[in-house]
């Protein structure tokens, strides 16, 4: 079982002001300041959602029972005594390497990996000797083991391996794509627009800007 939990999340104006959102909405008054600003959360919100993204930097804390769970995609095959082999879960990669896919992209930066040994004592990984880290623009980053590293025995708890990470495109609005930052706006005109609960999807333009930037789940 795999659960993640929020350590620090962004200040979704850092991504679209007020003031950028009143201008593009032609909103000139005070009247709706905090209706706009809910609003601007939940467009980055709905867009991240889309995307299967973070766009300002979010720190997370990826909790895991066990070396073969549910984002891990590949493993080392089992030699079994008559002779075949067994593979644990997902498929085998290249030369046996073993890769823990991180559930939000783009990946920023591992911060640490740590487990709890047969002892039920924290123990820390370390990078570049343990694992390596692999960050893309156009799919989710992933923890590679290191070649011929051993797993470490675990204790039997929820939490016997636990990955803090970091991702999205930075700290600020220079950071982000300006096409996202262009479907941000354009979902938000929507919800000022349509207060009711009438819209099923994004904006259709909204979605063409966001598909470039969309990382599939796995």
């Amino acid at each position: 079982m795999v659960r993640l939990q929020l350590n620090t999340s962004p200040t979704y104006t850092d991504l679209i002001s007020l003031t950028t959102a009143k201008s593009f909405l032609r909103v000139t008054h005070t009247a709706d300041d905090t209706l706009i600003t809910s609003f601007i959360t939940a467009a980055i919100q709905s867009a991240e959602n889309y995307t299967n993204s973070r766009f300002l930097e979010t720190q997370y804390t990826m909790f895991m029972e066990t070396w073969d769970d549910v984002y891990v995609s590949n493993h080392y095959t089992t030699s079994l005594s008559n002779g075949t082999y067994l593979t644990t879960g997902g498929y085998v990669g290249k030369d046996g390497l073993n890769q823990i896919v991180l559930p939000y992209a783009p990946l920023d930066s591992i911060t640490h990996v740590k487990y709890y040994d047969s002892s039920n004592t924290q123990q820390t990984w370390t990078e570049d000797t343990d694992y390596s880290v692999n960050t893309f623009i156009n799919q989710k980053g992933f923890i590679e083991i290191t070649k011929n590293t051993t797993y470490p025995t675990l204790y039997d708890r929820a939490d016997a391996i636990e990955i803090k990470f970091k991702a999205g495109y930075g700290t600020g609005d220079s950071d982000v794509p300006e096409p996202i930052k262009t479907a941000i706006l354009l979902i938000l005109g929507s919800m000022y627009e349509k207060r009711e609960d009438s819209v099923s999807r994004l904006p259709k333009a909204s979605e063409y800007l966001l598909d470039p930037y969309r990382f599939k789940t796995y």
